[in-house]
C-alpha cells in the first residue's frame, strides 16, 4: 500500500510538469543574412533587467480562449536578442562598445474573438562604459484570424531593429559629446548693460557721476567716496549636432546700491577721477579675462575647471591692482601719483580690444 501511494504521487507530479510545458510557447528569431549595418557602435553585451525574465507575456489560446499560454524565447530573452543582433546586423568592432539593457519587453492581447489583436512593447537602454546614454521604446500591434504566434517574432524584431538603427544614427551625431576629450567651442561676450538697473555696466563713453553713488555715506570714514565694482562671470552650455558650445558672459559692473560719496566732495573732480580709476581697472581686467579665456584649448573634461581657474586668477590680479592703486595714490590724495596712474590706466584701456 505504501509503494502504490508513492507511485501515484509521482505520476501526478509528472502529469503536472507535462501540462506546464504544454502551456508555454517558445519562439525564436528566424535567421537572416545581415541586411543592416551598425556604423557607429557595436553591441558587446545584452542584459535582461526585467523583474520577470522567464516570459515575455501570456495569451489566451485554445478553441474557446480559455487556455493561458506563456510566451518565452528559447534559451532566454537576452540570449535570443544577442543572437538576433549578431546574425542580422553587421557590426564594426572598432566602433564604440555598447551594452544593451532590456528594461521592458512584453506581449499582451488587446482584443479577442474571430480576429485577435496583440501588442508588443519593447524598451532598450544603451550604456557606454557603464553609463546610461539613452533608451528607446518601441510598440507594434497586429490583428489576425490565423496563428498569432508567428506574428510575435516579427513585432519584437521590428521594435528592436528600429531602436538599434535610431540609436546608431543619433550616436553618430552625438558621440563626441560623451567623450572626455571632446572639443569645446567657446564664445566669450562682454555684457555692456546688466539687466539689473541698480548695476551700471562699463562704457568708456559713460563716466561716473556723484549721483551714481546711492549708498548711505560713511561719515566716519577718512575716504571721500567708496566704489563697489566687480566682474560677474556666467556660463551656459549647448549641445548641437555633436558639438559642445560654451558661452561665457562677462559683466564688469558698478553697484550703485553699495557705492557712496560724501556730498561735500561732489564738486571735487579729483575724487571722482580716482573712483573712476577703480572702475576702469575692473573693466581692464574683464577684457584681459575674456582674451585669456578665448586663447584656451578646451575639452569636455577640463573646460569648466579651466575657465573658473582663469576667472579666479584674474580676480586676484584685480584685487591686488586695486590695492596698489589706492596705496600709491593714497586714495587719490597724492595728486602727482594720481596723474601718473590716470595716464597708465588710459594706456591700458587703449590696448583693450573690447572697448575700441
Amino acid at each position: 500500500m505504501y509503494r502504490k501511494l508513492w507511485l501515484l504521487v509521482i505520476l501526478l507530479s509528472s502529469t503536472h510538469l507535462l501540462l506546464a510545458q504544454q502551456n508555454t510557447r517558445y519562439i525564436r528569431f528566424r535567421e537572416e543574412d545581415p541586411g543592416q549595418r551598425l556604423q557607429h557602435y557595436h553591441v558587446v553585451t545584452v542584459t535582461d533587467d526585467r523583474a520577470d525574465t522567464a516570459t515575455i507575456g501570456e495569451l489566451r489560446t485554445g478553441v474557446f480562449g480559455k487556455k493561458n499560454t506563456a510566451i518565452s524565447f528559447e534559451q532566454g530573452t537576452a540570449t535570443a536578442i544577442s543572437g538576433l543582433i549578431r546574425k542580422s546586423f553587421g557590426q564594426d568592432t572598432t566602433s564604440t562598445a555598447v551594452e544593451l539593457h532590456i528594461t521592458e519587453l512584453h506581449i499582451q492581447e488587446l482584443a479577442s474573438g474571430l480576429r485577435t489583436k496583440i501588442e508588443a512593447v519593447t524598451t532598450v537602454a544603451f550604456f557606454v562604459k557603464g553609463t546610461k546614454i539613452t533608451e528607446y521604446r518601441g510598440r507594434g500591434e497586429v490583428q489576425t484570424m490565423g496563428d498569432i504566434f508567428r506574428h510575435i517574432e516579427d513585432l519584437v524584431r521590428q521594435n528592436l531593429r528600429n531602436s538599434l538603427l535610431e540609436f546608431d544614427n543619433w550616436w553618430g551625431k552625438n558621440k563626441l559629446i560623451y567623450s572626455s576629450d571632446a572639443p569645446v567651442t567657446l564664445t566669450v561676450t562682454i555684457e555692456p548693460t546688466p539687466k539689473d538697473t541698480n548695476l551700471l555696466g562699463y562704457s568708456p563713453a559713460r563716466l561716473l557721476t556723484p549721483y551714481d553713488f546711492r549708498a548711505t555715506p560713511d561719515e566716519l570714514s577718512r575716504a571721500a567716496a567708496s566704489t563697489a565694482d566687480a566682474i560677474a562671470v556666467r556660463y551656459s552650455t549647448d549641445f548641437d549636432n555633436g558639438l559642445i558650445r560654451v558661452h561665457v558672459l562677462i559683466t564688469p559692473y558698478f553697484d550703485k546700491r553699495k557705492s557712496w560719496y560724501l556730498k561735500k566732495y561732489h564738486d571735487n573732480a579729483q575724487v571722482l577721477m580716482h573712483e573712476q580709476g577703480h572702475f576702469d581697472i575692473t573693466a581692464i581686467k574683464a577684457c584681459e579675462l575674456a582674451d585669456t579665456m578665448r586663447q584656451q584649448k578646451l575639452t569636455k573634461s577640463n573646460y569648466l575647471e579651466t575657465l573658473e581657474l582663469i576667472a579666479a586668477q584674474k580676480q586676484q590680479e584685480m584685487s591686488a591692482l586695486q590695492k596698489q592703486y589706492d596705496t600709491e595714490t593714497r586714495h587719490g590724495m597724492n595728486h602727482a601719483i594720481q596723474d601718473k596712474w590716470n595716464k597708465l590706466i588710459k594706456e591700458w584701456l587703449a590696448r583693450q580690444a573690447c572697448y575700441r
